[in-house]
This record gives structure tokens, sequence and C-alpha cells, in this order.
């Protein structure tokens, strides 16, 4: 008979999507962070964003295209 704990302990682990997530967001540059966490996850406008980092409203938006990038590649999103 098999033994199912044994099976899922000797399993190989794949990170939860929060976890994933957590990996794709620190490997973000701290100014592609910075710009994607305020603008993403708090709702600054863009030129609120930008003030906020003293940052012009271009810098952001370059920040924000290069940390959007890297989470769409890390956490393999398509569409």
């Amino acid at each position: 008979m098999i033994d199912l704990c044994e099976v899922m302990l000797k399993a190989p682990r794949s990170p939860s999507p929060l976890a994933q997530v957590r990996q794709a967001v620190d490997a973000l540059s701290a100014q592609e962070r910075a710009a994607v966490m305020l603008v993403c996850v708090k709702g600054l406008s863009y030129q609120d964003a930008a003030q906020t980092l003293g940052i012009s409203l271009g810098m952001l938006q370059e920040h924000l295209l290069r940390g959007r990038l890297t989470l769409i590649t890390k956490l393999n999103l398509k569409g």
C-alpha cells in the first residue's frame, strides 16, 4: 500500500504563488520595485509616484515598464 504522507514528503515542492510573486518582486531593481509598488500596489498616480520618488514622469514610466516586463517574464504571464 502507498503511504500518501511519504509520497508527499518526497515530492519536489514548487513555491506557492505568493512565494513566486515575492521572488519576482525581489528580482526587480530598487527603482523598479519602488515604482511598481507605488503605482500598482498603493495606487498612486504616475505624477504622485514620480514626485514621491523625486524623479521625472518619464523616468517613472521607464522604471514601471522595465519592472512590469520583468514580472511578466519571471511569473510566466501571458496575455
